[in-house]
């Protein structure tokens, strides 16, 4: 028969280690709260498949690069399935003045352009610094309006854009 103070300190331990518990899943937020009951579960009943690992992840920015199109018509606005309205949003937050390009292949023949983003413009890249990618340079730029012709989505498509670029070599 166990003694009356080796019972009183069972249960003394067993309610230190109740409120260490709590005070830890207290700490947590939302999201590490769920992966930790989620984990103590499939560790529970022996699960010893992880299926989080066997689904495809699809983040947000999977599904920009997937949808995202240089020049929103109207026809794009119509169809208003959780991706398009993802893509809308983040095209309205370009600025869409001057161009970011990408002139690494253009010995080949292939440039790449892209709207600014919000710190590029902070920045002035493509206003006031060469609009290279791969180049910052601040003196001898030239503006430059350029047809831009393009394949997207299976059909080639033209926009006229601008851009500033310094006058070297290397950036044109």
């Amino acid at each position: 028969m166990a003694s009356l103070g080796s019972l009183k300190s069972a249960i003394f331990d067993k309610e230190e280690k109740k409120l260490q518990y709590q005070s830890h899943i207290r700490g947590l937020n939302a999201y590490d709260r769920h992966k930790k009951f989620i984990n103590d579960y499939v560790r529970f009943y022996g699960n010893s498949k992880n299926t989080h690992d066997n689904l495809p992840i699809k983040t947000d920015q999977d599904t920009i690069r997937e949808n995202y199109r240089f020049i929103v018509n109207e026809e794009d606005d119509m169809d208003s399935t959780w991706e398009k309205r993802l893509v809308k949003r983040y095209y309205d937050k370009l600025f869409k003045e001057y161009c970011i390009a990408d002139m690494s292949h253009y010995k080949k023949g292939k440039i790449g352009l892209r709207w600014r983003t919000e710190k590029e413009v902070v920045s002035g890249k493509g206003q006031f610094v060469c609009g290279n990618k791969h180049c910052d340079e601040k003196d001898g730029l030239g503006s430059y309006e350029v047809n831009f012709s393009y394949l997207e989505a299976g059909e080639n498509k033209q926009a006229l854009v601008k851009l500033v670029a310094c006058k070297r070599k290397a950036c044109l």
